[in-house]
């Protein structure tokens, strides 16, 4: 598509989408630098940042799929102990 074939209500509807994404990255931008603050936080009052990150993994994971994947990992973990 070229400009002269955009209906000027199709070149609003362009400008409005990246203007919509444009605001929803800088709001997201905003939101990971509150985050980090968090984390940051967290690391200077002693606790461990990288498994607060991996137990926020697995609270967004599906109940049954998490026992799932811990029971695969405990299976692994006694077979390549015992080498």
């Amino acid at each position: 598509m070229t400009n002269e074939i955009l209906k000027p209500e199709t070149k609003e509807q362009l400008k409005n989408y990246v203007s919509e994404i444009e605001r929803l990255n800088s709001k997201k931008d905003q939101l990971q630098a509150e985050i980090r603050k968090v984390f940051d936080s967290a690391k200077s009052k002693g606790f461990d940042v990288k498994n607060i990150r991996e137990i926020i993994k697995l609270r967004k994971r599906d109940k049954q799929e998490m026992v799932h994947s811990e029971e695969v990992r405990e299976f692994y973990k006694d077979i390549l102990i015992e080498l």
